[in-house]
């Protein structure tokens, strides 16, 4: 079994998590400004690399500053799996894999993937064993407790990692059913943790230093921030520095100059790709209105900023409110 998680989780125990939409190569690069520690990267479709979708195929961009990388996969049909690991080794420095069995968005609850399979631990089963069978790379599955208080399998699933070779088991400590505002069950983290022969790693409702420590407290090997650091890429420098002030921890033209910069990295990554500059504006617009967050005159900047119709005047604005 390979190392990877455990030696890289005792460089650093805090992980980035994958996020639809978000995730890319750009914010990654951000990412990397405030933390050396394991990405992973947005949802990757089995289907789509099975058949060398070229738009898909694109996800597997990535660069060599970017390890430790993790390339995420989600899917309902094992077989797919298969094809799918053999056509990301072939075409991409791989570090290593994961299957997202928690996502509770109804897309790809659609698609049989993510919390769909929560319902199916046969399926479970045989996905991990395609995967296992099919490459030496370490991998991971990223999991929620089940789909509600009433349908816990987590101590299934772990069981089943264990006995098929998964090399480290990512738990959001909520159902389904809570999406993500219910309550992070601490408890069966605990649980978890203290009983599990592979590593564990945390997720969910962590935001800075006291949520961190209070995670970690229940024994995991690692924590899984997610949201948080769509809103703000340097929550991980917060953690480690033992701070909870996450929105005043960069001053208003720091903050400024990591937008310009997303944006720099975003138009370069248009480059010799089917996107728009249009594509990435609008993203741009979603993460200068989550890191203004504390800000006087936020809420008239979130305003104006959704107004706008260029990005020349999208970059004005962001210049104009954060006096730089």
């Amino acid at each position: 079994m390979s190392d990877f998680f455990s030696s890289n989780l005792l460089k650093n125990d805090l992980v980035a998590a994958p996020l639809a939409g978000y995730s890319h190569m750009p914010y990654r690069r951000i990412l990397r400004e405030f933390f050396d520690g394991i990405i992973y990267s947005e949802m990757i479709s089995v289907e789509g690399l099975s058949r060398r979708n070229k738009e898909t195929m694109e996800y597997l961009d990535r660069k060599d500053y970017e390890s430790p990388l993790v390339f995420q996969l989600f899917g309902g049909k094992p077989e797919s799996y298969i094809e799918a690991v053999k056509v990301a080794e072939n075409e991409a420095q791989v570090d290593a894999f994961d299957v997202n069995m928690g996502c509770p968005v109804k897309k790809v609850i659609k698609a049989g993937g993510g919390c769909a399979l929560l319902n199916d631990l046969d399926r479970i089963k045989a996905i991990v064993q395609n995967i296992r069978k099919s490459t030496t790379k370490p991998f991971s599955i990223k999991i929620r407790i089940g789909l509600e208080q009433k349908k816990l399998v987590y101590d299934e699933i772990l069981k089943i990692a264990e006995n098929e070779g998964v090399d480290a088991l990512i738990v959001h400590a909520r159902t389904k059913s809570d999406m993500f505002s219910g309550t992070v069950r601490l408890d069966i983290l605990e649980e978890m943790a203290a009983n599990a022969k592979i590593p564990i790693i945390g997720n969910g409702g962590v935001l800075d230093y006291d949520s961190y420590k209070k995670m970690k407290e229940t024994g995991v090997a690692g924590v899984m921030i997610g949201r948080a650091m769509m809103k703000a890429p340097w929550v991980f420098e917060v953690i480690k520095n033992k701070q909870n002030n996450v929105y005043s921890y960069l001053s208003p033209a720091e903050i400024a100059g990591v937008l310009n910069r997303l944006w720099e990295h975003m138009l370069e990554h248009t480059k010799g790709r089917n996107m728009k500059e249009t594509h990435y504006m609008h993203v741009l617009k979603k993460f200068a209105v989550w890191f203004c967050k504390g800000q006087d005159g936020a809420a008239e900047f979130r305003t104006n900023i959704y107004k706008t119709n260029g990005i020349d005047e999208v970059l004005g604005l962001i210049r104009q409110f954060y006096g730089c």
